[in-house]
């Protein structure tokens, strides 16, 4: 019996070990505010994204792939939770995860399960160094930073020379201010004052890839989130040799993104924080050029980050087995519905690109199946051999083609509780194959959009005073204020 029960327990042993030795490494790519046609590989032959397209051409791409909440803080905390804003309570700049929630996070389980963990790029949860320090924990290694954060280091940056394995913590930015006094990593904006300025997606985040890599643990699998501050803005910060990259394209407005599609656009819209800026676009052809151009420069820089990024995995052997996901936090108009930036619930600020890399499984396809931010949590857990916690509102993406339609999500729930001092109207909604249905709810009665995808792709025709669309629409209403229970 005893002899029965050592090989018994040897063969556990030997399993769990050949187990732990075949999860694979995980690099989570998250951008910021990269629409869904921001790509090459989508198409768009005016913004050159070609290590995204090498990685996206052998993996699945996501051709409905979508955020749960337009706007970065929110956003990133549904994305390391796996939860929605109902759930996860951060609804702003200011609120931060717990101490007892960063330790429920993606991240942190994976640690605990033996993952080694890092961090780098844009962190934007919380509004000041000490909470976002307080993410640093659930991390190995840590090359974060708080607030927005700034493109450029100069040479004797404390963030760009700190060791994100040294603890304590003594990264924050320390470059001189700019040409206008704003100084370290509350948004300094562009080189001046800084001696051999590196950009912080081409080349700084890489070289922190790399010491991680040369520091890790080699006998752990190892995950790694990867969160590029481009494009945000000031969209003027791209790496000098960028300057060039969109010589020659046309950069062409979209075509709903007229005077007169713009001024059709309800009140709360055009009272929006978006607009002003988005009308500048609408109106002046030479500020739109100007501003999709610094906007794919961004683009080309951080995917020149990428590049560095997957040459660093196959100089060190470890590109066979590391798994890539890839998406965005959200979306960005360029002009539709006379509006700039993100927030609201239309198909520029909703939709991001998205793919899932992996090597063992080479694909070569792509789908139109609807994925969401919070998939991208439970794909992570899933390929760490993890069981999903039921507070977790996302699908496992390796899994997406091999489940019959039927079985996969036909709508998501879109929830934005952001207000910016009421220069945000906040909305909840929720996202069909075939419609859009939006309410803003701080009218008192909640004022309500509903657009049928199908004849009217660019949300231009409000259905929802249409007497006979009120089936379609008391249908969906119900349906949001069901998701938002379900969510909560």
């Amino acid at each position: 019996m005893k002899i029965a029960a050592m090989v018994s327990w040897f063969c556990m042993f030997f399993m769990g070990t050949v187990a732990a030795a075949e999860r694979p490494n995980i690099v989570m790519i998250f951008t910021d505010d990269q629409r869904h046609d921001a790509v090459s590989y989508a198409g768009n032959d005016a913004v050159a994204t070609p290590h995204l397209d090498s990685l996206a051409m052998q993996g699945v791409v996501f051709r409905n792939c979508f955020v749960n909440t337009s706007i970065c803080a929110v956003s990133r905390a549904n994305l390391l939770t796996g939860q929605y804003p109902g759930r996860h309570g951060i609804s702003d700049f200011h609120k931060t995860l717990t101490v007892e929630q960063l330790e429920r996070t993606v991240p942190a389980r994976l640690r605990s399960a033996g993952y080694q963990t890092a961090f780098f790029g844009k962190w934007g949860i919380g509004d000041s160094p000490e909470r976002t320090h307080e993410g640093a924990a659930i991390f190995d290694y840590w090359a974060g930073q708080p607030m927005q954060t700034c493109f450029f280091h100069g040479a004797e940056c404390r963030y760009l020379n700190f060791n994100g394995f040294d603890r304590p913590l003594d990264d924050l930015c320390d470059c001189p201010a700019d040409a206008k006094g704003r100084a370290g990593y509350r948004n300094r904006i562009g080189q001046a004052n800084l001696e051999n300025p590196s950009h912080v997606d081409s080349e700084v985040t890489p070289m922190h890839v790399e010491r991680f890599l040369d520091g890790r643990d080699s006998d752990k699998p190892f995950c790694l989130m990867v969160f590029f501050k481009g494009p945000h803005s000031p969209h003027t910060d791209w790496d000098p040799v960028t300057e060039h990259v969109t010589d020659g394209k046309e950069i062409a407005r979209p075509a709903s993104a007229t005077l007169e599609n713009a001024e059709r656009e309800p009140e709360i819209i055009k009272q929006s924080l978006g607009r002003p800026s988005g009308m500048k676009l609408v109106q002046d052809q030479d500020v739109f050029d100007r501003h999709i151009r610094d906007y794919y420069r961004q683009i080309v820089s951080l995917d020149i980050g990428v590049g560095r990024i997957v040459d660093l995995l196959e100089e060190r052997g470890l590109n066979g087995n590391t798994v890539v996901l890839f998406t965005s936090d959200n979306g960005h108009y360029k002009g539709e519905h006379g509006l700039s930036g993100k927030w609201l619930m239309h198909e520029p600020s909703l939709r991001v690109p998205g793919f899932f890399f992996d090597p063992r499984q080479p694909r070569g396809e792509s789908t139109d199946r609807m994925v969401i931010t919070t998939d991208f949590s439970v794909t992570m857990l899933s390929l760490a051999g993890l069981e999903i916690p039921e507070d977790m509102s996302g699908r496992d993406l390796a899994t997406l083609n091999a489940n019959p339609e039927s079985q996969w999500r036909h709508d998501f729930l879109y929830d934005h509780p952001y207000a910016h001092r009421g220069a945000i109207p906040r909305t909840v909604g929720v996202r069909t194959k075939t419609h859009t249905y939006t309410r803003y709810i701080d009218p008192d009665p909640p004022f309500e959009q509903l657009f049928d995808l199908r004849v009217d792709p660019d949300q231009l025709q409000n259905l929802a005073e249409l007497d006979e669309h009120r089936a379609t629409l008391e249908k969906l209403r119900n349906r949001c204020d069901n998701l938002l229970i379900e969510n909560k």
